[in-house]
């Protein structure tokens, strides 16, 4: 599942590390694969656009209590305190001087498809030194009808 969850191609053009540390114990998480990578591609695009050339994006991805848990850091331009909570409002966009242009959806639509899933998102991060996003999906996925969307997303 992680591994065709960023944009490759800008982080190499921004000369940048993607780091990924997937804990042994975390082989599958039952979830809406598509979901969970449009949950990673965003993070990870937000990460690699508002970090600075020859820096380093950090995926990790562990369990904790019951959840399936994963952080995305980057060391870039960070957020400001007031601002943190309006980044999950649609067309909140603020490129803060960084390469990173969009909607201003990204965040939101995260925190949305997050939700859907039962789970939690944070973001912890100071100006000038970076964010982090942790996304919290319970193990037990939320039941669901008909053909039902939850499938095996597998770690290659």
């Amino acid at each position: 599942m992680f591994s065709h969850a960023f944009p490759h191609e800008r982080a190499i053009r921004s000369r940048l590390t993607i780091e990924i540390a997937v804990a042994d114990d975390v082989s599958e998480i039952m979830a809406d694969e598509a979901r969970m990578r449009q949950v990673l591609y965003n993070l990870l695009s937000n990460a690699v656009g508002f970090s600075r050339a020859g820096e380093t994006v950090q995926l990790t991805c562990w369990r904790e209590h019951g959840s399936v848990v994963f952080s995305v850091e980057d060391h870039g331009v960070g957020i400001p305190q007031d601002q943190i909570d309006r980044g999950f409002q649609r067309f909140e966009s603020r490129s803060q001087g960084s390469k990173h242009r969009g909607a201003g959806l990204g965040l939101s639509i995260v925190k949305s498809l997050v939700e859907l899933h039962g789970g939690t998102i944070d973001i912890q991060s100071e100006e000038s030194r970076g964010t982090t996003v942790t996304v919290r999906i319970p193990e037990r996925p939320l039941p669901v009808e008909g053909d039902g969307m939850i499938v095996v997303a597998r770690r290659n």
